[in-house]
């Protein structure tokens, strides 16, 4: 089992991500832990309260592979190894004990991204964003409304 042991710049990643803002962009050199942390703070938000959060990129496929099949499971195994959860993998998402749920999508994809799209979010993580067009952002941003105590951010 691997111990979780935070880098002094992704202390500070979490000190952002906390914060008030509603539109946070964490940038840094490849592999420099920027989509572990944010995973790693989306869980944290998703346990918080009954919630449901998405995580986008481009295509299907690479968020497939980045995220779904790599870093999400190692944020899960690494960083909340006694924390329950079940697996869609039909619909690709997450459920925890609380029933917050945690999505990934393609915005390449119509059909899925209108599922995605019928629903409403605490959370936005556009992942790898200067791959993904400004209307495309736009478009999703209309779905960061979901109604509980969370601030809503992207």
């Amino acid at each position: 089992m691997s111990i979780f042991s935070k880098t002094k710049i992704q202390y500070a990643a979490i000190r952002l991500l906390a914060s008030p803002a509603k539109f946070i962009m964490l940038y840094g050199g490849s592999r420099s832990g920027k989509t572990f942390i944010i995973v790693f703070a989306i869980i944290i938000r998703a346990c918080k309260v009954k919630s449901r959060h998405v995580m986008l990129r481009q295509t299907f496929n690479s968020i497939k592979t980045s995220i779904w099949l790599d870093t999400l499971i190692k944020v899960l195994n690494i960083a909340f190894p006694d924390l329950a959860y079940q697996m869609n993998k039909t619909d690709y998402y997450i459920t925890l004990p609380n029933g917050s749920e945690i999505w990934i999508a393609g915005l390449d994809d119509d059909r899925r991204v209108e599922k995605i799209l019928g629903k409403e979010f605490s959370t936005i993580f556009f992942n790898e964003c200067s791959q993904l067009s400004y209307s495309s952002v736009q478009v999703a941003l209309t779905r960061l409304a979901e109604k509980n105590e969370l601030k809503k951010k992207a």
